[in-house]
C-alpha cells in the first residue's frame, strides 16, 4: 500500500515527512512553517453519541500530537447511515467533536458527508510544528527510554461492551482515557527533548513499536511487567473476548517479535490489542526520562517507562 504512495509523492523537496516510513502524519514545508496533515475515522466505541464524537476527534488529533505538532483546523469526515439512526444522534456526535477541537485550540472549517451502511466518524486535521523539533517514528536512538502515556486494552474492553460482557462502569476508565487529548503529553515531550514518537492505535503496541523500530533501524525492548493495562482486560480475554484485528496484528509482527518473558496466550493478547485514541510512545533521551515521566504523571497521564531502544536490527522484544 505504501509503495504507490511513495512514487506519487515524487521526492518533492517540500515534503519533510512523506509516506515512506508510514508515519502518523505527513509534514509539508510552507515557507518557514511545517504543516502537519492527517485524516482518520472510527466506528462507535460507546452508546453516548457526544462522547463518541469527542473520542473520534481525540483519535484524529492524536496523529498531529504524535509529530510534536499543534492542531490548527479540521474538517469533519461523516460516514452516516441514511436511516435507522435516532433523531439528534448525528448532531450530538458533531457537537462532541467540536468540544474536543475547542479544547485543542483548533477550529472547524466544515467537512464532507457520505451515506454509509455502518456509521463512522472522524476528522481531517491540519497542524503546525517546529521544523527543528519534529517527532517521527524514525527518530528513536539506541539507549533511549520508551515512555507510554496511556494504559493498553481498549480493543478488548470496547468489544466486551458491544457484546454485553462489560457494563458501562467497566468501560468508563477506558472512555476517560480515550477522551483525553494527547496535547499535554506532546508538549511535555517537546520540552524534554524527545526525538521519536508514535501513537498506539489500530496496529496495537506491537505494530506501532515495530513501525518505529523499522523506520529508526533499531530494536525495541518492552518490559511486560511495566505495562499499564485496564482493569478487567485479562479476565475478559480469559472469557473469550477478542477483536477482529488481534490475530492480524500478531501475524504482522511475525519473525520480528521475540517473547523472552515466556508469556501465555492471555498475557500476549495485550501486545496485539488494537487501541482507539491510545497513548504516545515516546523515545526519550535517558537523562531526561525520569523528569518527563514525573511531568506526565503530574499532568494526570497514566504514563509509564516501559522499555528501551536497542541497537539494530529492527525488532520487537518483550522481557
Amino acid at each position: 500500500m505504501i509503495a504507490p504512495l511513495t512514487r506519487l509523492a515524487g521526492g518533492d523537496e517540500r515534503i519533510l515527512v512523506g509516506p515512506e516510513t508510514g508515519d502518523d502524519a505527513g509534514v509539508y514545508l510552507l515557507g518557514e512553517h511545517a504543516l502537519v496533515a492527517t485524516a482518520d475515522f472510527i466506528t462507535p466505541v460507546c452508546d453516548d453519541a457526544r462522547r463518541f464524537g469527542r473520542i473520534a476527534a481525540a483519535n484524529s488529533l492524536s496523529d498531529v500530537y504524535a509529530m510534536g505538532g499543534r492542531p490548527l483546523f479540521a474538517l469533519n469526515l461523516c460516514c452516516f447511515p441514511a436511516t435507522g439512526v435516532p433523531d439528534g444522534v448525528l448532531g450530538e456526535i458533531l457537537e462532541g467533536a467540536a468540544e474536543a477541537l475547542r479544547e485543542a485550540g483548533a477550529v472547524l472549517l466544515g467537512g464532507h458527508s457520505v451515506r454509509d451502511a455502518e456509521l463512522k466518524f472522524g476528522l481531517s486535521v491540519i497542524g503546525e510544528a517546529d521544523r527543528g523539533r519534529l517527532f517521527t517514528n524514525a527518530g528513536a536512538r539506541p539507549g533511549q527510554r520508551l515512555l507510554l502515556t496511556k494504559p493498553l486494552g481498549t480493543g478488548i474492553l470496547i468489544n466486551a461492551f458491544k457484546f454485553d460482557k462489560l457494563d458501562e462502569a467497566g468501560l468508563e476508565p477506558a472512555l476517560r482515557e480515550m477522551e483525553r487529548l494527547n496535547a499535554a503529553a506532546s508538549h511535555l515531550a517537546v520540552d524534554h527533548g524527545v526525538t521519536g514518537a508514535t501513537d498506539i492505535t489500530g496496529f496495537g503496541l506491537s505494530g506501532h513499536a515495530l513501525g518505529m523500530a523499522r523506520a529508526s533501524g533499531a530494536g525495541i525492548r518492552i518490559s511486560f511487567e511495566r505495562l499499564r493495562v485496564y482493569e478487567g482486560f485479562y479476565r475478559l480475554v480469559k472469557a473469550g473476548v477478542t477483536t477482529g484485528c488481534t490475530d492480524a496484528n500478531e501475524a504482522n509482527a511475525g519473525a520480528s517479535f521475540t517473547d523472552h518473558a515466556g508469556l501465555d496466550k492471555v498475557q500476549r493478547e495485550v501486545l496485539f490489542d488494537p487501541q482507539t485514541s491510545g497513548g504516545l510512545l515516546l523515545a526519550t533521551p535517558p537523562e531526561n526520562a525520569a523528569a518527563l515521566l514525573a511531568a506526565l504523571l503530574a499532568a494526570g497521564h497514566q504514563a509509564a517507562d516501559i522499555g528501551e531502544v536497542l541497537a539494530g536490527p529492527p525488532r520487537f522484544e518483550v522481557v
